[in-house]
C-alpha cells in the first residue's frame, strides 16, 4: 500500500505556514510604515532638541551641526519677520517664500510642539513645527522628512515578501518531505510488523535502522513483544507436550499396573497352591526327610511371594512419598558415606568391594529420602549385576550445575535394545530374575521425571554407571 502518511503531514504542516504567512503578510505590512514613521518622529524630535541647543545660535553654526549630522531633512530656521537664519533649500533663503510657504501656519510654532504625519500638497511626510526663543529673538524651526521614496519602498519590499513566503513554502515542503519520509517510512515497516504480529505471523520482526528517538524505541519494542509471544507460544507448546505426553504416560501406567497386578495375582495362585500341597504333605508323611524337604520348598515358595508383595508395597509407598515429601537442606557428602558405610558390610558378605570417589562438604537443599532411594536402588541393582570379586564404585561430585550420585559395577554392558526397557517396571537386568522385580529403576525414573531433574547410565570400559543428578531446590524457579 501506497505510503500517505508521508504527503499528509507534509501538506498539513505547509498549509499551517501558508495560514500563518497569510495572516502575518497584511499585518506586516500594515504595522511596517506605522513602526517607520514613529521611529523618525523620535528622531526628528531629537534632532530638534540639539538643533536648539547649537551655540552660538547663528547661520554659520547651524550650517555646520546640520553637515555633521548627516541627516536629510529639509530644515527651516527664520525670525518672526520671516528673515532666514537657516535653511536646506535654495530657494528658502528667501523672505517673501517663507511668508508664503508659513504665513498662514504660524500658530503651528510651538516650543512644545511634536513631529506627526501627514500629507499635505501631495506629499507623506513627518512634520514638526516648533520655536526657540534665543537672547529675546523668537527663532521659528520647522523640520520635514520627506516619506514619499520611503513609500515606493516599503510598496516593492511587500511584493517582495509575496516571493519570498511563497519560496519558503516551497523550500519547506521539499524540506519536510525529506525529513520526514524516513521516520515515515520506518513507522510503516512498525505497523507492517505489528500487523502480522496480529496475524499469528511471529516470524517477521523490525529490520530498518533503528535511530535513538520515539520510532527507534517503538521498533525495539514491538520486536520485544515478538519475542516475548515466541516464547510464551513456545512454552505453552511445550506445556502442551508434556500435558500430551503425562496423559499418555498415565494411561500406559494405569495400563501396566493392572497388567502387574493380573501377572501378580496370577503369580499367586502357583505358590499358594504348591503351599498347600506341600502342608497337606507334611501332615501325611511319616518320614522326617521328605517333610524337611516339603517344609524348605513351602518356605520357599513363602519367600517369593514376601518378596513380591514387598516390591508392590514399596511402589505404592514411593509413589506416595514423592507427592509428600519437602526438601531440607543436607550434606550430601556425608549422607552417603554413611550409606556406605552401612552397606558395607552387605556388599562384603556379596564378595565384592566398595570403594568411595566422594567430594566432601557438598550441600544443597534437596529432599534426603530421593537420594537415600536412588542410592539403595542402584547399590542393589550394581550388585546383583556385578562380577564376583570385583568393585563396586560410589561415586559423589559436582557436575553441570547438580550433584551427581553415580554407582559403577564391574560387568556386563547393557545392550541398545534395553537401555529404554531397563527403566520400566517389572524389567531387570539381573541373572537372578527371581530374586528382584524391576520395580527399582522404574521408580528412580519416576522419580526424577516429577523432580525435573536427570538419570541415566553410561557403558563404561569394564561395565556399567548408572548415575543420578540431585539439583538444589533454592536456585529453581518457580515454573519447576
Amino acid at each position: 500500500m501506497k505510503n500517505k502518511l508521508t504527503p499528509k503531514l507534509v501538506i498539513t504542516i505547509v498549509a499551517s505556514i501558508t495560514l500563518i504567512a497569510v495572516i502575518m503578510m497584511p499585518i506586516y505590512s500594515y504595522l511596517q510604515p506605522k513602526m517607520y514613521i514613529e521611529q523618525e518622529k523620535g528622531y526628528i524630535e531629537e534632532f530638534a532638541k540639539k538643533l536648539k541647543a547649537v551655540e552660538p545660535f547663528e547661520k554659520s553654526a547651524l550650517n555646520k551641526f546640520v553637515s555633521n549630522s548627516r541627516e536629510s531633512y529639509r530644515i527651516y530656521v527664520f525670525d518672526e519677520n520671516f528673515e532666514p537664519l537657516y535653511t536646506s533649500f535654495e530657494f528658502g533663503n528667501n523672505s517673501k517664500f517663507l511668508a508664503k510657504l508659513f504665513g498662514g501656519k504660524m500658530e503651528l510654532f510651538k516650543s512644545d510642539s511634536e513631529p506627526y504625519y501627514s500629507e499635505a500638497d501631495n506629499e507623506p511626510a513627518v512634520r514638526l513645527y516648533t520655536c526657540c526663543e534665543v537672547k529675546g529673538t523668537t527663532y521659528y524651526i520647522h523640520i520635514k522628512d520627506s516619506l514619499s521614496g520611503v513609500a515606493m519602498v516599503f510598496d516593492f519590499s511587500n511584493k517582495i515578501l509575496v516571493y519570498v513566503v511563497l519560496g519558503y513554502i516551497i523550500i519547506c515542503s521539499v524540506v519536510l518531505y525529506l525529513a520526514i519520509s524516513p521516520s515515515i517510512k520506518s513507522l510503516k515497516k512498525v505497523t507492517d510488523v505489528a500487523k502480522n504480529i496480529s496475524k499469528n505471523n511471529l516470524s517477521v520482526r523490525y529490520q530498518g535502522k533503528i535511530r535513538k528517538n520515539e520510532i527507534g524505541e517503538l521498533a525495539l519494542s514491538v520486536n520485544k513483544m515478538a519475542d516475548t509471544i515466541q516464547g510464551n507460544i513456545n512454552n505453552l507448546e511445550n506445556y502442551n507436550f508434556v500435558l500430551r505426553e503425562d496423559n499418555q504416560y498415565m494411561k500406559e501406567y494405569e495400563q501396566s499396573r493392572r497388567i502387574l497386578l493380573r501377572n501378580i495375582t496370577h503369580d499367586l495362585k502357583t505358590p499358594l497352591a504348591v503351599i498347600s500341597s506341600q502342608v497337606e504333605m507334611i501332615r501325611t508323611c511319616e518320614e522326617q526327610e521328605k517333610k524337611d524337604y516339603y517344609y524348605e520348598s513351602a518356605m520357599e515358595e513363602i519367600s517369593k511371594m514376601s518378596r513380591m508383595i514387598s516390591e508392590v508395597l514399596q511402589m505404592s509407598v514411593d509413589e506416595r512419598r514423592i507427592i509428600s515429601k519437602e526438601s531440607r537442606l543436607i550434606n550430601a557428602s556425608a549422607t552417603i558415606t554413611e550409606l556406605c558405610d552401612n552397606n558395607s558390610a552387605y556388599i562384603k558378605s556379596c564378595d565384592l568391594n566398595l570403594t568411595k570417589d566422594i567430594t566432601q562438604n557438598l550441600e544443597l537443599n534437596t529432599i534426603k529420602e530421593y537420594m537415600e532411594f536412588v542410592f539403595r536402588n542402584y547399590l542393589a541393582n550394581a550388585v546383583q549385576n556385578a562380577e564376583k570379586k570385583s568393585a563396586i564404585t560410589v561415586s559423589l561430585k559436582e557436575f553441570d550445575g547438580a550433584i551427581r550420585l553415580s554407582v559403577e559395577n564391574v560387568g556386563r554392558h547393557i545392550s541398545d535394545e534395553m537401555k529404554d526397557k531397563i527403566w520400566t517396571e517389572t524389567f531387570t537386568t539381573s541373572p537372578e530374575v527371581s530374586k528382584n522385580s524391576g520395580l527399582g529403576l522404574y521408580i528412580v525414573k519416576e522419580i526424577s521425571l516429577i523432580e525435573h531433574t536427570r538419570c541415566g547410565f553410561d557403558n563404561t570400559e569394564n561395565g556399567v554407571r548408572f548415575w543420578f543428578d540431585f539439583t538444589d531446590y533454592s536456585n529453581k524457579s518457580n515454573d519447576v
